[in-house]
């Protein structure tokens, strides 16, 4: 059989009577694969490397089946009648995949490559132009062209190009040599018609026809092949062509071709990849595309770089003007002159020269760069009129009195651009050195390309500075504007113009939204201003069109970090205190409007200091979830503002009502700061009573940070406000959490009486959600000192007394106790109900301290798959909190179940995460638990030393802790690991101390 792809796809059959053509299959993908084996013909190809060829874009989930039912279809047309594993089957299966055996006679390209090799090595000129002859006979058009290859045949297809194009060049080189010009033109004036950009064959054809005297056809054929270059690759004509070209008309080229005035792009150019697809898909048409954006944003440098991209469109030339510098009329008479215009007829007006400039773009495909235009005036007299033109403008605003122009918004560099640019001009190894510290600096250059490239200039320039010096001089507000200095390059020197041309207004209203630190949505900025939402629209667009203000998804503006600096070094007053009031009562109404709709029972301490606008309560109590979500940190904020203006009144009501919608626990870094500034506001106030629950509020606060010392002195000093005032309902509270503290710290005997002395307090005032909490916090502490009886009893009064939200945390609580205590049923019963609360009330947190248990209840009866897909989740919801300390306590829980997969590695890497937030916290029960863990984890590897000595540690910490239970099981773990008789007597001892 003889198979050929030097031309369309082929295989003719050899047999006693002649060849005969083997019809192929028509339907693409066969074709494919026999070309993919016919590209390497006698090697096994991989299936997926088949897969791949055929699928370059993604294969379908039944691609290996399909590849399947593809061999079998070759295999009927190659080899009919033959089995899959007859000795003559040509195409053979195999472990590494399938190879087609073809004979050193059987394939045209084989055929080609040994007669091209022969040829080029020859040396008597006569045998070498014979083989060089029959080789390029074996060509009958494009190799593979009429197949759809993929990435492998599509390789395999331009090495035997480039070889056909060495042999067509030796061989007319061999012609010209011998004089035979009628051969080469004949050989070559079809190619070249074909690649009319291909200098060498151009120049070797030009040649022979100027040798046959047909020297207009030769010039002709250099001019188009000038032309060529330009069109597809913006060059002009190398060495030899020029050469050629003298040679033929005894002269040098008669022009110096079309204008190419962009300036050279940036070699460190990063990122913007969605803003060079716009402004290329931009310049398909005439319609001018506008590039704008803040100052410093990177505009005149990202139109540079699509212009030089886009530039082969434009054979006709790229023509480039500063708009800042010239006037349109001085422009012109430079483009105009670039294009060939006489003096005299520079010399018209400007009406003139505008109507010159339509005449000469009329048929012409230019590409025009206007950088820095300020108004629409300053484009228009510039504007082509040649459908094949393009205009290409940088400017601060999107100009939208231009006609059918297309904005494309330069907006902030993303972080990882910006790590990108600032490794290119300072250095890689730099930042790997410092990258920390490196973030930092990115970070405060706040998606500013300018600031960026300044940094890293600064860097480069500085190779004995540390990059942490840099990064903490950018920190500071006051001097970060003057840092960002290099050369002529500033920041200051951008941002400062910008607002100077901006009305004063506007740089008060920029002044206002500036001090929230944060976005601010449009009904705030309308109490700002003292205007109803739909009338302040119109301001905060010319803000934004400007590049002054930038706006998020939800439609919230934010000051841009440097100018809001440079705000602060021009002159001006203080923002506007009546202004700024107005605008934290609107915030303070709109969140207790939430808090009622949210009922988290919630009470404001009085009426309202304003009416929330219409339009965004409405918004706002249709979700208010989402709306809590999105706007805690401005009322965080506005807590902040109103304490530090002096307002108590106002920063009291804000603490209380951000406290309330961030609910518990709120581990975020404004907490602390809104309690602290809720508590001195009360103070300030002579308020007691809000005195006592801002202080029991900051414990709480603490207490979820981990700072567990803290706390208890908060906590301490509410229950003795509250206790002074004679609020029991308060003072039982406050017991509660500091018997939660003591139990933890080891002083279990006080934890128990102040848990009593809660639940008496409780009863009196009639506070059954403040009873359940006790009575769960007693079941817990009944298990850790051993009476796991009273502990049940504890958790069945619970639930009886809680509802809502605090009857699923009193389950989830008393389903743990259950679960290892052998009741798992209904332990199980009791966390499906308590996690389908926690989804319908949409508390994340609580969510994933459910499924923690969920998943150690899963793991330990066996279905560790379905337990860690729980305690995945439950640690990514903890982590999206950002609450380190309970996500510590689900790694641990992790390792529990890795250890029962028997991944030892696994369960260790998640107890050293645990181990080390557990030990930074000094949360003591936290250690015991994960050192019970990786005890069990050094047994089951065989360290025994390692384990005595880890369970050794776990027992101590839980006899420390009065831990009676929890000690045992750590005594029982080392029994198992050891033979001392000491840890035996000392588990008999613990054992008397615990109740079934």
């Amino acid at each position: 059989m003889r198979f050929q792809v030097l031309g369309p796809l082929a295989a003719t059959a050899r047999n006693t009577v002649g060849n005969t053509a083997v019809t192929l299959p028509s339907a693409a993908q066969p074709r494919r694969l026999l070309a993919l084996l016919l590209a390497r013909p006698n090697e096994f190809v991989g299936r997926a490397t088949i897969v791949d060829e055929l699928w370059p874009d993604g294969a379908p989930p039944s691609a290996a089946a399909i590849v399947q039912v593809t061999v079998s279809k070759l295999r009927k047309t190659l080899s009919p009648g033959l089995a899959s594993d007859a000795p003559a089957q040509r195409l053979r299966s195999g472990p590494r995949g399938y190879a087609l055996t073809v004979g050193e006679d059987e394939l045209d390209a084989t055929e080609f490559v040994a007669l091209a090799s022969a040829g080029l090595a020859a040396e008597d000129p006569v045998a070498k132009r014979g083989l060089l002859e029959r080789a390029l006979a074996c060509w009958r058009g494009g190799a593979f062209c009429d197949v759809e290859t993929g990435p492998l045949v599509e390789a395999h297809e331009l090495w035997l190009e480039d070889r056909r194009r060495t042999v067509l060049v030796q061989l007319v080189e061999l012609q010209l040599a011998g004089g035979d010009r009628h051969a080469v033109v004949h050989r070559l004036a079809p190619v070249v018609a074909d690649r009319p950009a291909d200098e060498r064959l151009a120049a070797r054809l030009a040649a022979a026809l100027a040798g046959l005297g047909r020297r207009d056809s030769a010039l002709d054929l250099l001019r188009r092949t000038r032309r060529a270059l330009w069109d597809e690759a913006g060059v002009t004509p190398g060495p030899e062509l020029d050469a050629v070209y003298r040679r033929v008309a005894g002269t040098d080229w008669t022009s110096a071709g079309p204008p190419a005035q962009l300036p050279a792009p940036a070699p460190d150019f990063t990122g913007r990849a969605a803003e060079l697809a716009e402004i290329a898909r931009g310049l398909r048409s005439p319609a001018p595309v506008v590039v704008h954006g803040a100052p410093g944003s990177g505009k005149s440098v990202l139109a540079v770089q699509a212009a030089w991209r886009a530039r082969r469109r434009f054979p006709d030339g790229q023509l480039v003007a500063d708009l800042s510098t010239a006037d349109p009329r001085d422009v012109l008479a430079g483009f105009l002159r670039a294009l060939g215009a006489s003096a005299a007829e520079l010399t018209a007006d400007l009406p003139g020269l505008v109507g010159l400039w339509r005449s000469h773009t009329v048929d012409r495909r230019l590409l025009v760069v206007l950088e820095d235009a300020r108004a629409e005036a300053q484009v228009r007299p510039l504007l082509p009129s040649g459908a094949g033109c393009a205009v290409l403008v940088t400017a601060r605003n999107p100009l939208p009195g231009l006609a059918a122009a297309r904005p494309v918004r330069v907006g902030e560099m993303s972080t990882v651009d910006a790590r990108a640019l600032l490794a290119a001009v300072a250095g890689p190894e730099r930042l790997a050195a410092e990258p920390a510290a490196a973030d930092v600096v990115v970070s405060r250059c706040a998606g500013l390309p300018l600031a960026v490239r300044i940094a890293g200039l600064r860097l480069a320039a500085r190779p004995h500075q540390r990059v942490a010096e840099l990064a903490a001089r950018l920190t500071d507000e006051r001097r970060a504007l003057d840092e960002l200095v290099a050369g002529d390059l500033s920041v200051r020197g951008a941002v400062l113009p910008a607002l100077h041309g901006c009305p004063p207004a506007d740089r008060e209203l920029l002044r206002l939204l500036g001090v929230f630190g944060r976005p601010v949505p449009s009904w705030c900025a309308a109490a700002l201003l003292g205007r109803r939402v739909a009338e302040t629209g119109e301001r905060l667009e010319s803000l934004l069109d400007a590049h002054l203000l930038t706006v998020d998804e939800r439609g919230r503006h934010s000051v841009p970090r440097f100018v809001r600096l440079g705000l602060a070094r021009l002159p001006g007053r203080e923002p506007d205190r009546a202004a700024l009031r107005r605008a934290l009562e609107a915030v303070l109404a709109l969140a207790e409007r939430v808090l009622s709709v949210l009922d988290q029972g919630f009470t404001p301490a009085g009426p309202p200091f304003a009416r929330p606008d219409v339009s965004a309560a409405r918004a706002a109590t249709a979700d208010p979830r989402a709306w809590r979500n999105a706007e805690i940190d401005l009322v965080a904020a506005a807590v902040r503002l109103a304490g530090a203006h002096g307002w108590p009144d106002l920063a009291a009501r804000l603490s209380d009502a951000c406290l309330a919608l961030a609910g518990s626990p709120w581990v975020s870094g404004a907490a602390r700061a809104v309690s602290v500034a809720g508590l001195a506001a009360a103070r300030r106030l002579g308020d007691r009573p809000g005195e006592a629950h801002k202080l029991f509020t900051l414990g709480s606060v603490q207490w979820q940070q981990g700072r567990w010392r803290q706390a208890r002195t908060y906590f301490a000093m509410a229950g003795g406000r509250f206790r002074a005032l004679g609020d029991p309902r308060g003072t039982g509270a406050a017991l509660v959490v500091l018997a939660d503290i003591d139990a933890d710290a080891g002083q279990a005997a006080f934890a128990v009486e102040e848990l009593r002395e809660a639940l008496e307090l409780l009863r009196e005032c009639g506070d059954s959600r403040g009873q359940a909490t006790a009575a769960a916090q007693f079941g817990g502490l009944s298990e850790d000192l051993g009476d796991v009886r009273r502990a049940l009893e504890s958790f069945e009064a619970s639930l009886l007394l809680a509802d809502g939200r605090g009857h699923d945390q009193v389950a989830k609580r008393y389903a743990d106790v259950l679960r290892r205590h052998g009741h798992a049923d209904r332990a199980a019963d009791l966390l499906t109900d308590a996690l389908g609360g926690a989804v319908r009330s949409r508390e994340r947190h609580w969510e994933a301290h459910v499924l923690r248990s969920l998943g150690d209840l899963h793991a330990e009866a066996g279905e560790v798959g379905e337990g860690e897909r729980c305690l995945s989740r439950s640690l990514a919801l903890f982590e999206q909190i950002g609450h380190r300390h309970a996500a510590a306590y689900t790694h641990r829980s992790l390792a529990e179940a890795r250890l029962r997969a028997a991944d030892h590695d696994g369960a260790e890497r998640h107890l050293r995460a645990a181990m080390g937030v557990f030990r930074e916290l000094r949360d003591r029960r936290g250690t015991g638990y994960a050192l019970l863990s990786l005890g069990r984890l050094h047994a089951g590897a065989g360290a025994d030393g390692d384990a005595r000595r880890v369970l050794t540690d776990a027992a101590g910490l839980f006899k420390g802790l009065g831990f009676p239970l929890w000690e045992l099981r750590a005594l029982r773990e080392l029994n198992a690991a050891s033979s001392d008789s000491p840890a035996r007597d000392r588990a008999r001892e613990v054992l008397t101390k615990i109740r079934t």
